[in-house]
């Protein structure tokens, strides 16, 4: 965890205080992180200034993928316009691949929060139900919990989650428990983010390629 200085739209560095006012903290991120604020039209009004390249002024989605741009753009407009809270993943033009969670405030000139967290671009290979395994997982769940959460039989989870290691680079049981704490406690169980007032996870096209499936399949 690093302390560092924020930049205000006018370029000039700020280091928010404890004593600030109400609801502000001091400006400390954990590292692949970064805390953006933009207007309405997704322009960057106030950022963390350490590792990302976007600048102030610019559109939050400058640096992304055609498919991260749209997505980015369809997000924002549902924060602005819904209010409501969403979570979503993008990749940058670098192949850098980020989870942002969004949240609408109360003035059109800073109207949406957004928190980038960098996550391994290996998350992109995994299923749908591998993900919903690794959420249940992520909230301390075992399997016979996790096979009960989405109705499927314990061999399966297995499978899913013996899948989802070798996805990820074959990581130990103890490696993938840390790995779904960190990028995949997000959400409820079985994805049923808004009936539970939890932040939206926008919808993942199914990206398993083909390689992906015949790995699991080995």
């Amino acid at each position: 965890m690093s302390r560092h200085f924020t930049t205000r739209a006018d370029g000039s560095p700020s280091q928010i205080s404890p004593s600030g006012a109400a609801g502000v903290t001091s400006d400390m991120t954990l590292e692949g992180t970064y805390v953006l604020l933009c207007d309405w039209h997704g322009k960057v009004v106030w950022k963390t200034s350490v590792g990302d390249r976007i600048a102030i002024g610019e559109e939050v989605w400058k640096h992304g993928t055609k498919k991260s741009i749209e997505r980015m753009r369809t997000a924002l407009a549902s924060v602005v316009t819904l209010r409501e809270e969403c979570v979503i993943e993008v990749e940058s033009d670098r192949g850098e691949h980020f989870r942002f969670w969004m949240w609408p405030l109360s003035e059109p000139d800073i109207a949406v929060c957004i928190l980038a967290l960098r996550i391994p671009g290996e998350l992109a290979l995994l299923t749908d139900r591998e993900r919903a395994c690794l959420r249940c997982l992520a909230q301390g769940m075992s399997t016979r919990d996790i096979a009960d959460e989405l109705s499927i039989g314990l061999t399966t989870v297995h499978t899913h989650l013996r899948r989802s290691r070798e996805k990820l680079g074959s990581v130990s049981a103890e490696a993938l428990i840390g790995l779904a704490a960190r990028y995949f406690f997000v959400s409820p169980p079985g994805g049923s983010d808004a009936s539970h007032g939890k932040p939206k996870v926008a919808a993942e096209p199914n990206r398993e390629s083909r390689a992906g499936r015949r790995a699991g399949a080995s």
